[in-house]
């Protein structure tokens, strides 16, 4: 049979494939396909079958899963798929091979990119150009990608698709080059894994680890030449092997950054660099992001992602610790370059894919999803714990708990200081917008959101020298230092380097825009974490305490161990806060500042699962928001809520409620007047001229009234909230006068 008859009979066993024992049989015969045709270039196979393959291996419809989430319930498939698509196996050797001598170009779905990525290839190539090495690949407005490149690509998509809703049918007329290229991308906008499914992710882990073990080297080059992560600016004396390998590497990590981390982020490059390229993206509205779940697959990989770069980075710090003394190296961004090779690239994506976790996954919204990005904080956090080890575990599917064990012990060291400065934001700013997040959610799980809090303590407690170096670098940050000779003075070269990536990593987030956000506005506009004011990091924790404990009260059967985990806090609070409360306050113990603010506090009913119902003044005073857009309670109607929010600030915004009445605004200038005319009043005509005056008068009246009333409300800020009236209770009240009226009406006609 010739080789293309093969292939097409090939790729019709393999979109057929439904069951486990039928995508086993399907992936049995690619290998035999690829064997036989290992020497002659198979370019049929890559034409017919391969696009076939990609689509049931990434890609599960309402009839039938992908074959990666197909090989959780069968070993056998599992092993013959590791078999064909591990780095050194039949398909992407074959992939190489036919790369080499450039047989075929894919263009892939530009419904399936990024939202950022289309942006960027429907504006001028001069401007994305140096966007993205991603781009580089572009014709037009499309990315004519490598067989390589385009299985990375699809790989990249996999976990993406869990959280991604089905999007529009692509124009056919855009990748009208081929009938293979159509094809693919009508087929793939027609079936996606439903929203929400998390299938078993062990072989994806396992090749995702073996693809990085295989692409990218684990010792890093000493010198850096452009600050931005890029592999491609070699010498000549690499070879060309070694520049393939570094492109190859540069190109995977690139993906992955871009389809996970980056995503569709209104802001997915630094505010300098979207300048300096005349890129010009519209920003996203924050209410799409807010009703966008974290995806339920992504925050394995993106863990183990980060995790191996860190452990790339640290192989490379003791190598210049062994090789160069630590002064005289070059400084980037105001950063020592031994933060690492890898870091500059995932620093800034990262930081923004964590916050939009924390601030906009939704009241409702399960939060174990949360808790796996929550985990690819707290690993960032600790690169000091991450050993080969732990990372080999990941071929045996060894994670969770297990790996804990291995890196108890490990603590933070002076070698990993240049690290933490340079990502100092990780560890102050974000753990402010955790507590945020933290407070969302103490009502829907009591106990994962305790045992998260424990855990970012641990971290900040985790090192006495950690500890003293987060002190001194918010001492430096919030002090204009008038002599040299301060006990920070090593640190404050950093400030001017956190303070751009303040500004630029949190570029467009905002609390106010997020569901239920605790926090307001400007809470973060500075770094909070050690701030003993109201709007510091020790009161929301004093307050985040004290919502537990009442939550725990509610709860029925046993609640030792929420218990436990909140006498741990408070421990690790001591560790955190106690020596700058006894700096400040003199000699006064966290217990006792504790119990002073719980007998202030307390002095009313707490209710925070229903903060609209019955009296609730502290919260009132406490919630540093807009009321309005206080966190929805089980008390509500989240639905009528989200609709009344919108409904009354547009009546705020149209009576001009936003903003307070000052003499001589628009408002008090058009006041109305009632004249009466002596002359009319005597020559009323009858009845209808009388009727016609009479509702000209009270008309005037009314408009006289709604004018006083606005006056009033504008000049004592009182705004319209109609979103009292998505109140259960409320509508349970209407439903049953309703229906007594009806039984009434029904029984006396």
């Amino acid at each position: 049979m010739p080789p293309g008859a093969d292939a097409s009979s090939l790729a019709a066993a393999v979109l057929d494939a439904a069951t486990p024992l039928a995508a086993a049989a399907a992936t049995s015969r690619v290998l035999d396909y690829l064997a036989r045709h290992a020497a002659d270039h198979p370019r049929a196979f890559f034409a017919d079958a391969f696009p076939s393959l990609l689509y049931r291996l990434f890609v599960s419809s309402p009839s039938s899963a992908s074959f990666i989430d197909l090989a959780a319930a069968d070993p056998a498939l599992t092993d013959l798929l590791l078999s064909l698509l591990a780095p050194s196996g039949p398909l992407l050797a074959a992939a190489a091979a036919a790369d080499r001598l450039a047989l075929i170009r894919f263009v892939f779905p530009n419904e399936r990119l990024p939202d950022w990525l289309r942006l960027a290839l429907a504006s001028p190539a001069s401007a994305s150009a140096s966007a993205s090495p991603l781009l580089s690949a572009r014709v037009g407005s499309d990315l004519h990608l490598s067989i390589f490149e385009y299985y990375l690509f699809w790989f990249a998509y996999y976990p993406v698709s869990a959280a991604s809703p089905p999007a529009a049918p692509a124009n056919p007329g855009l990748r009208s080059r081929s009938r293979l290229e159509t094809w693919v991308s009508t087929l793939a906008t027609t079936a996606i894994r439903k929203p929400g499914h998390k299938p078993d992710s062990s072989l994806y882990l396992k090749l995702l680890y073996a693809y990085l073990t295989h692409f990218v080297p684990t010792r890093t080059p000493m010198a850096r030449t452009g600050g931005a992560g890029t592999l491609l600016h070699r010498t000549a004396n690499d070879g060309v092997d070694a520049l393939d390998s570094f492109a190859r590497a540069e190109f995977l990590l690139h993906t992955l950054v871009q389809f996970w981390l980056v995503g569709d982020d209104f802001s997915p490059l630094p505010v300098q660099a979207c300048h300096a390229l005349g890129l010009r993206l519209p920003p996203r509205a924050h209410a799409e992001l807010s009703e966008r779940p974290p995806s339920p697959v992504l925050g394995d990989a993106v863990k183990l992602l980060v995790m191996y770069l860190n452990c790339c980075d640290g192989r490379a710090l003791v190598d210049v610790d062994a090789r160069m003394p630590s002064e005289g190296l070059p400084v980037w961004n105001g950063v020592v370059d031994k933060v690492g090779f890898w870091n500059p690239l995932i620093q800034r994506p990262l930081y923004r894919f964590v916050l939009r976790t924390f601030l906009f996954c939704p009241i409702g919204a399960a939060i174990k999803n949360a808790t796996q990005i929550f985990s690819v904080w707290v690993a960032y956090m600790e690169p000091w714990k991450i050993t080969q080890q732990e990372l080999d575990g990941y071929a045996k599917q060894q994670t969770g708990e297990e790996q804990d064990l291995q890196n108890c012990n490990m603590v933070y060291t002076s070698s990993w200081k240049i690290y933490v400065l340079s990502n100092y934001l990780f560890y102050s700013s974000m753990v402010m917008h955790f507590l945020g997040f933290a407070h969302k959610f103490i009502h829907s799980d009591v106990a994962a959101v305790l045992l998260m809090v424990y855990k970012v303590l641990g971290v900040l407690s985790s090192s006495p020298e950690l500890l003293d170096l987060l002190h001194k670098v918010d001492a430096a940050y919030h002090t204009t230092p008038v002599a040299s000779s301060l006990p920070y003075d090593d640190v404050l070269k950093y400030v001017p380097s956190i303070c751009e990536q303040l500004k630029d990593w949190e570029d467009g987030l905002s609390e106010t825009d997020a569901d239920g956000s605790f926090l307001h506005e400007h809470w973060n506009s500075d770094l909070r974490l050690f701030s003993y004011d109201e709007n510091g990091a020790y009161n929301l924790l004093q307050l985040l305490l004290i919502r537990a404990e009442s939550e725990i009260l509610r709860l029925s059967g046993d609640t030792q161990q929420a218990l436990q985990t909140l006498d741990s806090i408070k421990s690790l609070m001591k560790r955190v806060f106690q020596g700058q409360i006894e700096r400040i306050h003199g000699n006064t113990s966290l217990e006792e500042l504790h119990n002073q603010h719980q007998q202030q506090v307390r002095g009313e009913v707490f209710t925070p699962k229903h903060p609209s119902s019955g009296k609730s003044s502290w919260a009132d005073v406490k919630y540093r928001g807009e009321w309005m857009k206080r966190p929805i309670s089980d008390s509500e109607v989240a639905w009528l809520a989200r609709i009344l929010i919108r409904l009354s600030d547009w009546l705020n915004d149209a009576l001009g409620l936003d903003c307070g009445d000052v003499d001589g605004s628009p408002a008090a200038a058009s006041t109305t007047y009632i004249r009466f005319d002596r002359n009319e009043l005597n020559t009323v005509g009858g009845p209808k001229d009388a009727a016609r005056m009479a509702l000209v008068a009270l008309c005037s009246v009314i408009v006289l009234a709604g004018q006083a009333l606005l006056k009033f409300m504008r000049s004592h800020r009182v705004k319209i909230d109609l979103r009292v009236f998505a109140s259960k209770k409320l509508l349970s009240a209407a439903v049953v006068l309703y229906g007594v009226v009806t039984v009434t009406r029904n029984a006396s006609g």
